[in-house]
């Protein structure tokens, strides 16, 4: 017996379209591939930069705590380099001189505080926190009170 495989018109005009389904289909696969990878490494970049921010300001921070840590940076003010430390990350940060803005006299009910005479001076402290490695720069101002003599001056 003999079997003949009979062919119609209509399987002639199909013949090569799996193929080009199948590579429509690659190619939207793909398209999607390349989609997902460049907007992951946006996203990796800019969690990044934030964790770089956040640890330039740490950085400011820590400085500005080690330079006022004593009242001689409000009785002789002066600009101060400091290096610091994060995460393996050397930060140089300047740390400005305090700045007097503001002069307010103690009031209260403490007979002590009224012979003594104190003031409060507010200052500002400027501070630029740069990686040296990465190049991030971040400057930040901190407010500062102080309790000091009625002599001390705002300068």
């Amino acid at each position: 017996m003999t079997s003949r495989i009979i062919t119609g018109s209509g399987r002639r005009n199909e013949r090569g379209m799996t193929l080009v389904v199948g590579l429509i289909m690659l190619l939207v696969l793909t398209l999607f591939a390349l989609a997902a990878t460049r907007l992951s490494t946006s996203s990796l970049r800019t969690v990044g930069n934030m964790q770089a921010r956040t640890e330039a300001r740490s950085a400011a921070q820590t400085a500005i705590e080690q330079v006022l840590s004593s009242t001689a940076a409000f009785t002789t003010p002066v600009a101060q380099t400091v290096t610091v430390t994060v995460n393996k990350t050397d930060y140089s940060v300047a740390v400005g001189a305090p700045v007097c803005v503001r002069v307010s006299p103690v009031t209260g009910n403490d007979k002590k505080n009224e012979e003594l005479a104190l003031q409060d001076l507010y200052f500002d402290v400027p501070a630029t926190a740069t990686a040296t490695r990465t190049g991030v720069s971040v400057l930040i101002h901190q407010g500062v009170r102080v309790r000091l003599s009625s002599t001390a001056t705002c300068t």
